[in-house]
């Protein structure tokens, strides 16, 4: 069961550059297997990102093709936000 961070407030799901099993590069959701190792490895996570606050960012779990949705929402642009609001409604956001 893949767990996510969101932001409290703005309801943002963490993502970040990262390497998949062919050995590429590509910017996507953050993802953990459970929720204690996500709450767990949370600050470090979000401080290499350049993220403030952890306290705001809580594991949220989202099944494997909800994960899959996110990341195509973020079309591998670094540039995009992806957030979700308390009903599970998705929406992106441009980084200026």
């Amino acid at each position: 069961m893949p767990y996510v961070l969101r932001h409290t407030q703005t309801g943002e799901i963490a993502a970040c550059v990262q390497r998949n099993n062919y050995n590429l590069d590509y910017f996507g959701v953050k993802q953990w297997d459970q929720e204690p190792v996500a709450e767990q490895e949370k600050h470090h996570f979000l401080e290499a990102i350049g993220e403030e606050d952890p306290g705001l960012w809580v594991p949220t779990h989202a099944d494997e093709n909800r994960v899959k949705v996110f990341n195509v929402k973020l079309k591998n642009d670094p540039s995009r936000r992806l957030l979700m609001d308390s009903e599970g409604n998705l929406s992106v956001q441009t980084r200026a």
